[in-house]
C-alpha cells in the first residue's frame, strides 16, 4: 500500500512539474510576441530665425552712443566699381558703396549724450550722402555664436571673426552673435524708401535698413 502510495505521490509531482513547465512556456512566449514600444519623434531642430531686414544693432562698444533712426528715400546711388565679384569667393572687404539720400522723417534721437546730427548732414527734408557697411547691393547677415569654455567658474565664449564670401549674387556676412539669426537686405535702388538708424562712431555708416512702402 505505501508502494502505491509513493507512486501516486511521484505521478502528481511530475504533472505539477510538466504543468508549470507549460505555463512557462505561455508567458515567455506571449512576453516575446508583445510589439516593442515605439520611440517617441525625435522633435524636428528650430529653425534659424529670418528677417526681412531690420534696424539692427550697434557695436557693444558703441551701445550707449547718440543714435538717429529716421525714414530717407534714394536720391542717386554710386557704386564701387572697381572690380569683379565670382561665385564663392572669400573677400576681405566689400564695395565701397555711397547712396545721396533724403531724409523723410526722424523717427527719434537717444543715447547718453546730446549729438547735433545736422552737423552730418542728417536733417529732415535734406540731402545727404552716406557710406554703407554693407553696401547697397543685396546682402545676407548671418550671425553665429561661439563656442564656450569653462575654467574653473569662470566662463567665456570665443567671439567668432568676421567672414565675407560671395554667393548666389549676395554678400553674405558671416558675424559673431547672441543668437543663430539670418538677415536679408535686399539692396537699395534709385527710389527705395527705407528706414535706417545711425550711431555716432568713429565712421558713421549705414548698416542694416528696412525697406519702407
Amino acid at each position: 500500500m505505501n508502494d502505491q502510495k509513493g507512486f501516486v505521490n511521484i505521478i502528481v509531482i511530475i504533472g505539477i512539474v510538466i504543468l508549470a513547465g507549460i505555463a512557462g512556456y505561455f508567458i515567455l512566449n506571449q512576453r516575446t510576441l508583445s510589439p516593442a514600444p515605439i520611440p517617441s519623434p525625435t522633435p524636428s531642430p528650430t529653425p534659424t530665425p529670418t528677417s526681412q531686414g531690420n534696424l539692427g544693432k550697434p557695436e557693444p562698444q558703441m551701445a550707449l552712443s547718440p543714435y538717429i533712426e529716421f525714414e530717407a528715400s534714394v536720391i542717386s546711388l554710386s557704386l564701387d566699381k572697381s572690380r569683379n565679384y565670382y561665385e564663392g569667393e572669400q573677400l576681405v572687404s566689400v564695395p565701397n558703396d555711397v547712396a545721396v539720400i533724403r531724409i523723410d522723417k526722424i523717427v527719434e534721437t537717444g543715447g547718453s549724450s546730446n549729438f547735433d546730427w545736422t552737423s552730418v548732414g542728417v536733417e529732415k527734408g535734406k540731402n545727404v550722402s552716406l557710406d554703407f557697411k554693407y553696401t547697397v547691393r543685396p546682402t545676407k547677415i548671418i550671425t553665429l555664436v561661439g563656442e564656450t569654455t569653462q575654467s574653473g567658474d569662470t566662463v567665456s565664449r570665443n567671439i567668432l571673426p568676421t567672414k565675407i564670401t560671395f554667393e548666389n549674387n549676395y554678400f553674405v556676412f558671416r558675424e559673431d552673435g547672441n543668437s543663430e539669426t539670418e538677415t536679408t537686405l535686399p539692396g537699395l535702388q534709385v527710389g527705395s524708401k527705407f528706414k535706417t538708424k545711425l550711431w555716432n562712431g568713429f565712421e558713421i555708416k549705414v548698416g542694416q535698413y528696412q525697406i519702407i512702402p
